[in-house]
């Protein structure tokens, strides 16, 4: 895997009533995120069907980079704000890109 090609999926369901505090707090560490060096791309979508679903998608120049964000300020301060808001604990996954647009 080339350094460019580190990309973390992670799909989470709010729980009924919290869906609005774990999108804005998805929202602001997308937005922390975007500010690192090391980070290529940071969304977050929301599926059609059922908006307490989110799903993340990174791309970081290495995992050292995403490491390095994990373990700061602004990845506490989420967790904080998310704590019990998710139906169950968002198990992010890593892939490896096949083609380049």
């Amino acid at each position: 895997m080339e350094n460019s090609d580190f990309v973390v999926m992670t799909t989470a369901e709010a729980k009924p009533g919290e869906e609005k505090i774990a999108q804005q707090a998805l929202r602001d560490v997308a937005d922390a995120a975007r500010k690192q060096s090391g980070c290529i791309e940071y969304r977050v979508f929301r599926s059609a069907e059922n908006p307490a679903v989110t799903v993340n998608v990174e791309q970081w120049i290495s995992k050292d980079e995403r490491d390095a964000f994990l373990a700061g300020a602004d990845v506490e301060k989420f967790v904080s704000a998310v704590s019990g808001a998710f139906v169950e604990s968002p198990q992010p996954e890593t892939y490896e890109i096949l083609d380049e647009a």
